[in-house]
């Protein structure tokens, strides 16, 4: 439909100043910057549609320069967009914090866990925490997300008590692992949890959240048990898990080439065609049920897993990881729901 909005993703570079050793981007082909022009092809092709532009990378604040000339480009334009960021925060300073709060830049915050642990995982945890700080200062409010490995699961309940401790986290998401990239490479030792670590990790993590809030009256949501408590209590929800499952999502890389998804850019059957060109298809990435739908309790109202990862992941198991992610959501938010 041409006024249902579209996910514009602009990879606005392919460096990052961090070794994650799970990192699925770092096999990719474009180590380098987005241009200006590629950019602007992008907005101006997708004009005519609401739009949610997402930078991204790599490490989107390598290439500040090019995100503040695209939001200031949009703001000229008059067009209809909204933006957000997905950030390892390392890189924010004063000058960045009261840009974004101008720009109205949604910010996302990559940790995967308490100090120590996310040192090991991704590093220059300090400097992460300083950013996070520094955006607060700003009175910009920020979720973080976490990608959940055999390595940090039995401590992602801790970072109730980070978001708690900074006090301008709203919110905590889980991100489960695609096998890709770095997580592949011998030596890594980066693996999935298994389903019953994953299962106790949400709980307790919901638990511990639920704690605080009550001691405090301040609420640290968890993404995945709002969003089945939203399921579970609205009619006529959307069952597609995301903007690529509908064909809606567009990847833009900096050489104008353009996927549905940041996961499959390395997959030539999901190209679409490359924006400076101005051909540019679109695709619906489809994947298998996470579980055995057919018999679940929350078929109803669950979107299934993420189409994407399962394909990276080949994951062709009846109860996959995403299957036990969703379902323990929905379980927790279904006896929040009869309190």
């Amino acid at each position: 439909m041409a006024n249902e909005r579209v996910l514009i993703v602009l990879w606005t570079t392919g460096r990052c100043n961090l070794d994650c050793r799970y990192c699925y981007a770092s096999d990719s082909r474009n180590h380098f910057d987005m241009d200006f022009d590629t950019a602007v092809r992008a907005l101006d092709h997708f004009s005519d549609r609401p739009m949610k532009i997402q930078f991204a990378g790599g490490e989107p604040l390598l290439n500040f320069d090019l995100i503040v000339k695209v939001c200031e480009y949009v703001k000229e334009k008059g067009y209809n967009a909204s933006f957000q960021m997905q950030t390892n925060g390392t890189l924010i300073d004063r000058e960045k914090a009261k840009a974004i709060k101008e720009m109205g830049i949604a910010m996302g915050v990559s940790i995967d866990g308490p100090p120590e642990v996310n040192e090991w995982l991704r590093g220059s945890m300090k400097q992460a925490v300083n950013g996070i700080r520094t955006l607060g200062e700003e009175g910009i409010i920020v979720n973080v997300n976490s990608v959940v490995t055999d390595y940090n699961v039995e401590r992602i309940h801790e970072l109730a008590d980070f978001a708690f401790y900074l006090g301008n986290i709203a919110g905590i998401g889980l991100d489960l692992l695609r096998e890709a990239g770095r997580a592949k490479e011998d030596g890594r030792k980066i693996e999935k949890p298994t389903g019953e670590q994953l299962k106790l990790a949400l709980n307790r993590l919901f638990e511990r959240s639920e704690y605080l809030r009550k001691h405090s009256g301040r609420k640290i949501g968890v993404r995945e048990v709002e969003e089945a408590k939203k399921r579970l209590t609205l009619k006529g929800c959307s069952m597609d898990y995301c903007y690529a499952s509908c064909g809606r999502s567009y990847v833009i890389l900096p050489t104008g080439d353009i996927y549905p998804c940041g996961s499959l850019i390395d997959r030539k059957e999901y190209y679409m065609g490359n924006i400076n060109d101005g051909c540019v298809n679109s695709i619906s990435v489809t994947g298998r049920n996470a579980g055995e739908c057919k018999d679940c309790e929350y078929l109803s109202v669950c979107p299934g897993g993420c189409p994407s990862r399962m394909i990276v992941n080949e994951d062709e198991s009846l109860e996959s990881l995403d299957c036990i992610l969703k379902k323990t959501a929905f379980d927790i938010a279904k006896k929040v729901c009869k309190r």
